[in-house]
């Protein structure tokens, strides 16, 4: 006899939403999730003399997704806009942006709708013919925002999505609040979570799976694999790899042609007074730090930087290769660098920055075993891979999480969510509503 009618493989919120969707249809769901916490890429944690929560995973709420809006709306969590001043460090120098979006969306769309390539290339081409900033924030915005290496970043995605014109929030509590929120409701619907259940194998047949984890084995109809994509391309034997029997030779074929994109941050906790006074430059502390908004940067490690004004946090970022090369580091090495580099966009001492900061939070994303990256990205000529990806396989293996979005919502919270909702309705047109 069958554990359930469907298991899903992952707690994110793609199989958060698409166990609520079944078991509100009134099907058997279980969750089996390999950590002792839901919510993979979205990490909310509460260390204590911290103002508010600190994000180490998702941080912003990006506009225009039904999934993403409805989900916020049943948490009772709002979208509070961000902040959008801009500045460039450079030389030395600090300049003052007020169209900083729109010069990188004025980068993209000299793209055009006919280059195929990838966006390293098409740079190199034509940054002559660029004003020397906006290359500079097209390039922090490739490797920074997308997490890609430029030689494979899609230039054609990147054009697209300039097309669109998007908002940046944050959410008005922590962003977790999400994730427990689909949790109650599901468990509610009658659906059921195991944490700490290491999914090792999923053998199947048309109409019938068995996943093995944590020592045991559970049947099912059908089964939602909603891992990240670093987890997907595992090495048989590595912590977190899922080997499929018979294999998916036609997805691993779509898999070694794409990459998980690397993301580092740091969270730094600043002394209660570090907007009036302090080794911070004078216009970056105005109003209370909210003029910091986000500096920019050519720098190799954490070249961008925003603040959580007026809280007295600050958030340094590295995105790409950069973010690769620090697989594995320690975190005394990361906050190390972090706070070099933060020293020398500021001009200030990096004795006087150690004693401004109280405290600080980092995860290793690309080293931790159960995502092995960030978030994926529209490789250039495989813009058709996460549609492929998403295929439902014999009626029986169905696919979601960010990685197998639309193209222009890969790597994101809302890209997530609506791959949980077209999977749900895939498995239920296989099911049928109860």
């Amino acid at each position: 006899m069958a554990d359930a009618e469907v298991i899903v493989v992952g707690a994110g919120v793609a199989g958060l939403i698409a166990a609520l969707r079944l078991a509100q249809k009134k099907h058997q769901v279980i969750v089996l999730e390999a950590r002792s916490r839901a919510g993979g890429r979205i990490y909310s944690e509460k260390p204590p003399g911290w103002p508010a929560p600190v994000e180490v995973g998702a941080e912003f709420v990006h506009s225009g997704n039904a999934a993403l809006a409805a989900a916020l709306r049943a948490a009772a969590v709002k979208k509070l806009p961000v902040t959008e001043r801009q500045w460039l460090a450079r030389g030395g120098r600090r300049e003052a942006l007020s169209d900083g979006w729109e010069r990188i969306d004025g980068v993209m769309r000299r793209i055009g709708p006919r280059y195929r390539g990838a966006f390293g290339p098409w740079l190199a081409a034509h940054e002559g013919e660029l004003d020397p900033a906006d290359a500079v924030l097209a390039r922090a915005f490739v490797s920074g925002f997308q997490g890609a290496q430029p030689d494979r970043m899609s230039a054609r995605a990147l054009y697209e999505a300039a097309q669109e014109e998007e908002e940046q929030f944050r959410p008005s509590r922590r962003y977790d609040a999400l994730v427990d929120d689909l949790m109650r409701r599901l468990r509610r619907a009658g659906g059921t979570i195991h944490f700490d259940t290491v999914v090792t194998e999923i053998r199947w047949r048309r109409g019938r799976v068995s996943v093995s984890a944590g020592g045991r084995s559970w049947g099912a109809s059908a089964a939602l694999v909603t891992v990240p994509l670093g987890v997907w391309k595992a090495k048989a034997g590595e912590t977190g790899a899922i080997a499929f029997a018979p294999r998916l030779r036609a997805k691993e074929r779509l898999l070694s042609r794409l990459e998980s994109g690397h993301a580092r941050r740091v969270v730094l906790r600043l002394r209660a007074d570090a907007w009036r006074r302090g080794p911070l430059p004078a216009e970056l502390r105005r109003n209370e730090g909210r003029s910091f908004g986000f500096l920019q940067s050519e720098e190799y490690f954490f070249p961008v930087w925003w603040a959580e004004a007026p809280r007295p946090v600050l958030v340094g970022w590295t995105g790409g290769p950069a973010a690769k090369e620090m697989t594995g580091w320690p975190d005394r090495k990361v906050f190390a660098a972090a706070l070099r580099s933060l020293a020398k966009l500021c001009d200030c001492s990096l004795t006087a920055l150690r004693r401004l900061v109280l405290d600080g939070r980092t995860h290793d994303w690309a080293g931790d075993p159960f995502t092995r990256g960030a978030y994926s990205f529209a490789t250039a000529g495989e813009e058709q891979a996460p549609s492929q990806l998403a295929r439902p396989v014999g009626g029986t293996l169905f696919f979601a999480g960010e990685a197998t979005a639309e193209l222009l919502e890969l790597g994101t919270v809302h890209g997530a969510l609506a791959s949980g909702e077209r999977a749900a309705q895939e498995i239920l047109a296989r099911l049928g509503s109860r």
